[in-house]
């Protein structure tokens, strides 16, 4: 066969844009996209840079505990200062007071040595730093369920466009054989336009449908961090994943609160307010600090340098004690507002871990009403299937109408919808069980 030089030309073309097409998708498993997300969605990346910054706040805290060295220097020059002293009189220390140039260098040094805020200040920052890593813990978890629900809508989204293509293929052959009999004037075309209409409906639906797919596959993109503009496909499939479940074991199951992230992330809040409240105490306490200073000056009448200059240093070492003795009821204040927000917090756990167990019972009730609509939906399926088969039997025999085909073929593809939109509930009502458990 001879292929002629357009029509190779035309092959060249679309190799040449297929291919790089083709280079660029990606297929992605439920846990490759769960794992993309974690490490590429803003929020999740956030969490991750929190830790960062907690890590950084620690040190940061530690080094207010640390030697702290200053240096500093200056130059003054005295415009209107004016001293009368008889020739010969004036001395270095009597420089010190007239001469109109005074250049100073200074060193000082600090360290502390007792102050109970610091002490507490740097169990805040290290109680920061596990909050930051749960609250991380708590991102990613959040991120795996929404790609969850993402990625079982997407493919709920494919499964109904070839639901409805199925049933748009099966009304075009009814139509087709309609038209052959109203020709031949075996019947009217009532029923001709009856799937007409059917068919209008359904292209209808099926461009509906291919949106829907479209804004479901953006979104999933979107919430991995991936960009919009590239091409993904999903190799997991709903049945797949549904195979893969246990329900005896996962309806078996204890709520762990101590498990849980947002109880967690809770519970490091009250601990930090406790640290409040320690934190405002401590402020009642001395605080002791040692100090060292050096300081060098120089006194000249006139600018040249520090050449010829009268210098004079001093040095300085001591101990710094503050004792707070009266603030008028002001710290006491400040406590007990701490306190309150710490009783509030203990509350709002309280509430929370009873919350949590009740979400988690009605999480496996939930799972449980799925299931059983999923198995519902499954005998309802293979029961269409059989009426269909029955049905066509009787069509191949003249004893049913194409028309009672076209619809038992409609109420089998109705029945697969039915089935499909059951999986995807049982799907997310497991993925929000996962979530409560931290899985």
């Amino acid at each position: 066969m001879n292929i002629g030089f357009k029509t190779l030309k035309k092959i060249m073309l679309v190799v040449v844009v297929a291919v790089p097409a083709l280079l660029q998708a990606q297929d992605y498993t439920l846990k490759q996209a769960q794992d993309y997300a974690v490490d590429h969605y803003y929020e999740a990346v956030n969490a991750g840079l929190d830790i960062k910054k907690s890590k950084s706040k620690i040190w940061e805290v530690t080094a207010m505990g640390l030697p702290h060295i200053d240096a500093a220097a200056s130059y003054r020059y005295a415009a209107d200062l004016e001293f009368d002293f008889p020739p010969g009189t004036v001395d270095g220390f009597m420089a010190a007071f007239a001469a109109d140039n005074i250049s100073q260098g200074k060193l000082s040094a600090s360290q502390f040595i007792f102050d109970g805020s610091y002490i507490v200040g740097l169990q805040a920052a290290k109680k920061y730093l596990q909050f930051s890593q749960f609250e991380k813990v708590k991102t990613d978890n959040d991120v795996r369920n929404m790609i969850a629900s993402s990625y079982y809508l997407v493919l709920v989204a494919d499964e109904n466009i070839k639901v409805l293509a199925g049933s748009f293929s099966n009304i075009e052959s009814s139509i087709k054989e309609m038209t052959a009999l109203v020709e031949q004037g075996f019947t009217d075309e009532t029923e001709l336009d009856q799937l007409q209409l059917m068919k209008s409906d359904l292209e209808s639906s099926i461009q509906s449908a291919n949106q829907s797919q479209s804004v479901a596959k953006q979104m999933l993109k979107l919430n991995m961090g991936l960009e919009v503009s590239k091409t993904i496909g999903l190799s997991d499939s709903l049945v797949g994943i549904v195979d893969l479940i246990s329900i005896e074991a996962l309806t078996g199951q204890q709520f762990d609160a101590a498990n849980n992230p947002n109880l967690k992330v809770l519970s490091l809040q009250r601990d930090l307010l406790g640290l409040d409240v320690k934190r405002y105490k401590a402020q009642r306490l001395p605080r002791v600090a040692a100090f060292y200073q050096y300081q060098n000056t120089a006194y000249q009448f006139e600018w040249d340098w520090l050449q010829d200059a009268a210098w004079y240093d001093a040095q300085n070492v001591g101990v710094n004690i503050s004792i707070p003795i009266l603030s008028s009821g002001q710290q006491g204040a400040v406590i007990n507002q701490a306190k309150l927000e710490l009783t509030k917090m203990e509350n709002m756990l309280t509430y929370a871990q009873s919350a949590m167990g009740i979400q988690f019972t009605n999480a496996i009730n939930g799972l449980n009403s799925k299931h059983a609509n999923y198995q519902n939906a499954k005998k309802s399926l293979k029961i269409a299937q059989k009426i269909y088969n029955r049905t066509e039997i009787k069509h191949q025999e003249g004893m049913a109408s194409s028309f009672e085909l076209s619809q038992m073929k409609t109420q089998v593809l109705q029945s697969q919808g039915k089935y499909i939109q059951s999986l995807f509930n049982l799907l997310n009502a497991k993925a929000e069980l996962d979530k409560l458990q931290n899985k």
